[in-house]
């Protein structure tokens, strides 16, 4: 029975491996007057092998397919930070690949002084 569960567990692991997800764009910027970015992010995926698997954003799940080796999905998201995105095995819970879109700022930040301009210390 132990081997069969590490021959399980160790085949899980070389799916993990050889998934790819990639999602483009990756960098969302953000300007001054808006704080978040409307986007179209398109993912696309490859797996080892067919298999169940879920599209998930942070803890929400977007989009779930059955028996798919490779796919694509097209998603409008409004980001403000950093997102990490999955793809899930609905079945075991395993993470088989996961992509972040980042997000940066096209402006300077205001810095503040810590001290007065009046101040010797």
């Amino acid at each position: 029975m132990l081997v069969v569960f590490a021959a399980s567990f160790f085949s899980n692991l070389s799916v993990a491996k050889a998934s790819s997800l990639i999602v483009s764009p990756k960098v969302c910027v953000v300007s001054e007057q808006q704080e978040f970015c409307d986007l179209e992010l398109k993912f696309k995926w490859q797996l080892s092998e067919p298999s169940d698997v879920c599209l998930y954003q942070q803890d929400t799940q977007l989009q779930c397919w059955q028996g798919v080796k490779k796919g694509q999905f097209s998603y409008k998201a409004r980001v403000q930070v950093e997102t990490i995105y999955s793809l899930i095995n609905p079945l075991t819970g395993v993470s088989l690949a996961s992509v972040q879109v980042e997000v940066q700022t096209a402006y300077a930040k205001k810095k503040h002084r810590l001290r007065s301009p009046w101040s010797f210390f």
